[in-house]
């Protein structure tokens, strides 16, 4: 849930974000390339002005939006981002935004507490970290076996235990190739749980809200009445059912009274001379 901070202008804001981070004036003033004298200046109201630029330089050392920074939202969180911050590629860049990638479907992923999980196996399997991991468990699971087949050489008494062994340790060796695999395997089948269960709860839920509403709907539109001729309906009627979920909604007085115009008209076009439909 995004953090909300109460009102204020560019320098409370600036003001309120270095106390928060604790860092000097100093500092920011070296980040954002500017004199401290400057923003001193600036930040006790002795100039009003402070450039674009450095605006933005400030917004983005302390990660958050330029209308935040202005004042006109109480949310710090930004909603845009460069290329460069992202660590996106030109070529994934342009197929989001070409819409040849699902974003919604991306975000689930991403958004996913998995998700930092399986991009860390996937970089252990890049770069083969995972694979000498597994190497040499293998590798140990062999000395072991041959220590234990020695003994049952030297020691018939001990033979089928230790046969028994080395069995056990023959079957833990993974292959190399698969094992991490299979780990990447199961951290995106989990999330890919995760996204259906969620998409399945939230169709009960719009399934159960709908079926809810056009109930009302009906009794609304009927006047309770279990039969009703919908010959009898008129356009009143129905613009009046729908503005009785409308005025539920917190709408100015002028959105809903556009509202209702909008549909009359609406309804009104829609019928055909002659025909009762």
């Amino acid at each position: 849930m995004a953090q909300t901070w109460l009102p204020g202008d560019t320098r409370q804001r600036i003001q309120d974000l270095i106390k928060d981070n604790s860092i000097t004036q100093a500092e920011l003033a070296g980040i954002i390339g500017l004199s401290e004298s400057a923003l001193s200046r600036y930040l006790k109201g002795q100039t009003e002005m402070l450039g674009d630029g450095y605006i933005i330089k400030i917004a983005k050392h302390f990660n958050v939006s330029t209308d935040f920074l202005l004042g006109e939202t109480d949310i710090p969180d930004r909603k845009n981002y460069d290329i460069e911050e992202l660590g996106l590629s030109a070529e994934s860049a342009k197929l989001l935004y070409t819409g040849k990638i699902d974003s919604n479907i991306l975000n689930l992923l991403i958004e996913n507490p998995k998700f930092a999980h399986l991009i860390r196996l996937l970089a252990l399997y890049k770069d083969e970290t995972m694979l000498d991991g597994i190497r040499a468990a293998n590798q140990n699971y062999t000395f072991l076996r041959s220590l234990l087949m020695g003994q049952a050489r030297f020691h018939p008494e001990d033979a089928a235990t230790a046969i028994d062994l080395a069995q056990k340790l023959s079957d833990l060796k993974a292959p190399p190739v698969s094992a991490d695999i299979d780990a990447i395997r199961t951290v995106f089948m989990q999330i890919v749980a995760d996204i259906k269960a969620s998409a399945a709860s939230e169709s009960k839920m719009y399934q159960t809200a709908t079926s809810e509403i056009l109930e009302d709907f009906r009794k609304t539109l009927t006047r309770g009445e279990e039969g009703f001729d919908l010959k009898s309906l008129t356009v009143d009627d129905m613009v009046q059912a729908i503005m009785h979920y409308a005025r539920q909604g917190d709408f100015p007085p002028e959105t809903l009274s556009n509202l209702e115009e909008t549909l009359t008209e609406l309804f009104e076009s829609a019928k055909v001379p002659g025909n009762d439909e």
